[in-house]
């Protein structure tokens, strides 16, 4: 992978909407883990379906591969976020934490909508990238 894009993905800011939390890999985040306990759930992943294999598409095909990937998380308590990075020029992307979802099935969900990457966390620990 790209050493850019592995940075960038490193710098992003993986934002819930509500509740408001804000994930940075290799951190932890206490009200993540308050949550987290909250929603009886010890696993979670943040994953887009925007921007496949990070080449930029129009707004329309985001926002349908968006809907798409609400449509298969449903079983999963989820909330709507966005991948926020530091180079301006580079739009937000919409994105969904996920509760309770395996690791295995957040991997199948980031390579089924061609995504480099997702973000993986478990109660009290590190948020992590995981290349898919």
């Amino acid at each position: 992978m790209d050493s850019h894009l592995l940075t960038a993905y490193n710098n992003t800011s993986y934002n819930v909407f509500e509740p408001a939390l804000s994930i940075k890999i290799g951190q932890r985040n206490p009200e993540l883990d308050t949550f987290l306990k909250s929603m009886n759930h010890k696993k979670w992943a943040f994953i887009t379906a925007c921007n496949p294999f990070s080449k930029i598409v129009s707004d329309r095909e985001n926002e349908e591969r968006h809907h798409q990937l609400k449509e298969q998380i449903k079983e999963y308590p989820f909330f709507e976020g966005e991948g926020k990075g530091m180079d301006t020029s580079w739009k937000p992307e919409r994105s969904f934490l996920i509760l309770g979802i395996s690791e295995t099935d957040a991997v199948k969900l980031g390579r089924y909508f061609e995504q480099n990457a997702i973000v993986l966390g478990s109660l009290k620990e590190h948020a992590r990238l995981l290349l898919v």
